[in-house]
């Protein structure tokens, strides 16, 4: 919370944006490097993850029947065993990334929900600063208990992302930039929700 203030008040919309759109562009690259496609998720996709009839697994499953699929050991090949397993750790990646993805795009979808209930009950109501940060504050439970659960779920996703790297024999910097990501999106997009009220 102390970022996302931090960020709206040093901030305006369009530098937020830029912020943002660089922030995006750091898990696309992680996308990229393990051909993960991104994937548009509907309206009703959406309103499936929120309320938990669609699960982060399911949803992950969408973005990897387009991925394009990892190269096999050739037949007969003395080290077929070996590339087995490590095409088994690559794909296992893979998956925890699509879940990011997912997670991500939840998070952003329950985010902009709670946003626009705000400004809908600032519209409705009296247009006063008292009335704004009565709405404002009274939002920022809400916003607290969503933070707490997405917490909770990426940081499930990053600790098996460290595990499978250093079973791929990799460092954990992928995992260490899916988590500075996922914790700079938060603070941008609360940022975003913030300024649009002090300039509303």
């Amino acid at each position: 919370n102390i970022s996302a203030l931090r960020y709206g008040m040093t901030m305006d919309r369009t530098a937020i944006e830029e912020k943002l759109a660089e922030n995006e562009q750091t898990l696309a690259s992680a996308m990229e490097e393990y051909s993960v496609s991104s994937y548009t998720f509907s309206e009703e996709e959406l309103r499936q993850l929120s309320d938990g009839t669609l699960s982060v697994e399911e949803a992950a499953k969408k973005l990897l029947d387009e991925s394009v699929p990892g190269a096999e050991a050739p037949e007969g090949s003395s080290g077929q065993q070996q590339t087995a397993e490590k095409s088994d750790v690559e794909a296992q990646i893979q998956e925890q990334i699509a879940q990011m993805y997912v997670l991500r795009s939840t998070y952003v979808s329950k985010l902009e929900a709670i946003a626009q209930a705000a400004i809908d009950e600032y519209t409705q109501g009296e247009h006063t600063e008292e009335n704004k940060a009565d709405v404002v504050y009274k939002r920022l439970e809400e916003l607290t208990a969503l933070e707490k659960e997405c917490d909770a779920q990426v940081a499930q996703v990053v600790e098996q992302l460290r595990s499978l790297l250093k079973q791929a024999g990799k460092d954990d910097s992928l995992a260490q930039q899916v988590e500075k990501t996922y914790q700079e999106e938060k603070s941008l997009k609360k940022a975003a929700y913030l300024e649009e009220f002090r300039n509303g």
